[in-house]
């Protein structure tokens, strides 16, 4: 069952927070050196080449319906504003602060089971 911050006392809020956020920094870091970070990182930015790859497809079969024929450089770029801008985390992720926020949660959530 959740704890509501309004049952907490200020103090309390803030020592979770900062139980919290000490043990986020601390996976950033660990996980900075762990390889199969590392590995997965990579494979998501391999992933994300496909998933760009098939956008700009999409991109040039748009305009091709509509009977003009578009450069593969020009879908491209096209594309690749999205692709960098990274809207909702479709293209890639950034593993190790994943990792980060998954321990932050936890701590939370343990501390909320204590009590």
């Amino acid at each position: 069952m959740p704890i509501f911050v309004t049952q907490l006392s200020k103090e309390e809020i803030q020592r979770r927070w900062d139980l919290a956020s000490a043990a986020k920094k601390a996976e950033l870091r660990q996980s900075l050196r762990d390889p199969t970070v590392w590995l997965d990182q990579t494979l998501s930015l391999i992933g994300a080449a496909i998933k760009a790859f098939c956008l700009m497809l999409v991109v040039n079969s748009v305009f091709w319906d509509q009977g003009v024929t578009v450069p593969w450089g020009l879908s491209f770029f096209l594309s690749l504003p999205i692709v960098a801008l990274n809207p909702w985390q479709i293209f890639w992720r950034y593993v190790p602060l994943d990792r980060a926020s998954a321990e932050y949660q936890r701590v939370i959530d343990e501390l909320n089971e204590k009590l």
